[in-house]
C-alpha cells in the first residue's frame, strides 16, 4: 500500500511539471475564457466596445388654469376655457455621442516583457502602449434626465384687490358683519379693474396728458408695463402656459452584428419619454447596420501575413463603420455613420513595435490605433 502511494504521489508530480511546461509554451493561447485564469505571468486586459449615448431633448408644455377660469365667460365672455391642467410633449432634437467600456467578450493577457509596457484604464481597457502619460477616460453618460426649466414658484401673483373681505352692514341694527370674499366676487373685481385698465390705457394713448412722460421712451415704457399688467390680469381668467425643457440620456451598447427596429425608448405626447417595457408609449427605434463592404476589407487585413504572430498576446481593435438611424414612427430624428468596435476585428500587434522605443495610443471608443511613433 505504501508504494502504491508513492507511485501514485510521483505520477501526480510528474504530471503537473509536465502541464506547467506546457503552459509556458502555450503563449499564443492568448485570449481569456469563461473559466479560471490562465496560471501564467502577465497582465489581463480588455479591448473596448463602443457604447452610444443618446440624448433626446423634448419640450414639456404645460397648461395651469386660471383662479378664475369659472367665470371667464360671465364677466370677460370667453368661451371655452379650460378649468383643468394638462401638458404635452413633444421631441425637439436628438444627438448621439459615443464612449467606450471594457468589453467582457474581449479579455486578453501579455506575456514576458511586453507586460512592462501595457497602460490600462480605471476599467482595465488596454490604453497604449509605453506611454509616458496617464490615459484619461472617455466620459460615459448614463441614462438620466436633465431639466432646463422650472414652474415659478408662483403662479397667479393676486393682482385683484387688496381688500380680501366684505363688510355687510345691517340696515335696522347698524352692525357689521365681516365676511371673506368669495372667488366669484374677486372675479368680478379682477374683471372691473381690466376694463378700467383698458380704458386708461385707450384714453392715455389716443389723449396724451401732462402726467404721461414727454419723451417716446418714457411713453413706450408706460406702454408695455399696462400691456404686462393687462396680461396679468388676463391670465386670471385664461391661464398661463409653461416650456421646459427635459433632456434624456439613453446608453445604448450594440452588439456584434448590425440590428434593426430594436426599441430605443418609448414616447408619449401625454407622458413624455418612457422606457422601452411601458407599452403605454409608442416605441422609438433605433437601426445600426454594419458597413458590408468595409467589414470585409476590414476582415482581410485582419489576417495575419506571416504565422505565428500574437506571441506578446498583445492586440486591437479595427472598427467597421455602420449608418445609424433613429426613428419615430414615419420620422426619422437621427442618421450618421459611427464606428462600431465589436463590428469589426480583431488584429494582433507586431513584436517590432513593442519596445521602448515605441509608444502607441489606442482610440478609448473604438481600440484601433489612434497615434504611432517613435522616441528616440
Amino acid at each position: 500500500m505504501k508504494y502504491k502511494v508513492i507511485i501514485i504521489t510521483a505520477f501526480l508530480l510528474a504530471s503537473l511539471a509536465s502541464w506547467a511546461a506546457d503552459q509556458k509554451e502555450k503563449k499564443g493561447d492568448d485570449k481569456m475564457s469563461g473559466g479560471q485564469p490562465f496560471p501564467i505571468e502577465g497582465v489581463v486586459y480588455a479591448l473596448p466596445r463602443t457604447v452610444l449615448n443618446v440624448q433626446v431633448t423634448m419640450v414639456r408644455e404645460e397648461y395651469c388654469p386660471g383662479p378664475y377660469a369659472a367665470f371667464a365667460e360671465k364677466y370677460l365672455g370667453y368661451q371655452g376655457v379650460k378649468q383643468t391642467g394638462g401638458e404635452k410633449w413633444k421631441i425637439k432634437g436628438v444627438e448621439v455621442s459615443v464612449s467606450g467600456e471594457a468589453d467582457p467578450e474581449a479579455l486578453y493577457k501579455t506575456y514576458g516583457t511586453s507586460s512592462a509596457f501595457v497602460s490600462l484604464l480605471p476599467d482595465g481597457t488596454l490604453a497604449g502602449i509605453n506611454l509616458s502619460e496617464p490615459v484619461i477616460a472617455s466620459n460615459i453618460s448614463g441614462a438620466g434626465m436633465v431639466v432646463y426649466s422650472q414652474l415659478p414658484s408662483v403662479l397667479f401673483p393676486d393682482v385683484s384687490s387688496d381688500d380680501q373681505y366684505d363688510v355687510q352692514v345691517n340696515p335696522e341694527t347698524g352692525s357689521e358683519r365681516i365676511t371673506f370674499k368669495t372667488t366669484e366676487v374677486k372675479a368680478r373685481e379682477a374683471a372691473d379693474y381690466l376694463f378700467r385698465l383698458r380704458q386708461k390705457r385707450a384714453y392715455s394713448i389716443l389723449s396724451p396728458s401732462d402726467a404721461l412722460p414727454e419723451d417716446g421712451k418714457g411713453f413706450e415704457v408706460f406702454v408695455q408695463q399696462a400691456e404686462k399688467l393687462e396680461k396679468e390680469y388676463v391670465s386670471l381668467f385664461l391661464g398661463k402656459t409653461f416650456f421646459s425643457e427635459h433632456v434624456f440620456t439613453i446608453s445604448y451598447t450594440p452588439g456584434n452584428e448590425s440590428v434593426k427596429n430594436d426599441v430605443l425608448f418609448r414616447f408619449s405626447e401625454e407622458k413624455g419619454f418612457l422606457p422601452k417595457t411601458d407599452i403605454s408609449g409608442k416605441p422609438v427605434t433605433i437601426d445600426l447596420i454594419k458597413d458590408n463592404k468595409l467589414y470585409t476589407s476590414a476582415e482581410e487585413i485582419s489576417k495575419p501575413a506571416v504565422a505565428p504572430v500574437g506571441k506578446n498576446g498583445l492586440f486591437y481593435r479595427i472598427p467597421v463603420n455602420a449608418s445609424l438611424s433613429i426613428i419615430d414612427g414615419f420620422s426619422t430624428l437621427y442618421t450618421g455613420k459611427i464606428p462600431i468596435a465589436q463590428f469589426g476585428f480583431v488584429a494582433p500587434i507586431p513584436d517590432l513595435l513593442i519596445n521602448e522605443n515605441t509608444t502607441i495610443l489606442f482610440d478609448p471608443t473604438t481600440g484601433a490605433i489612434k497615434n504611432w511613433r517613435k522616441i528616440k
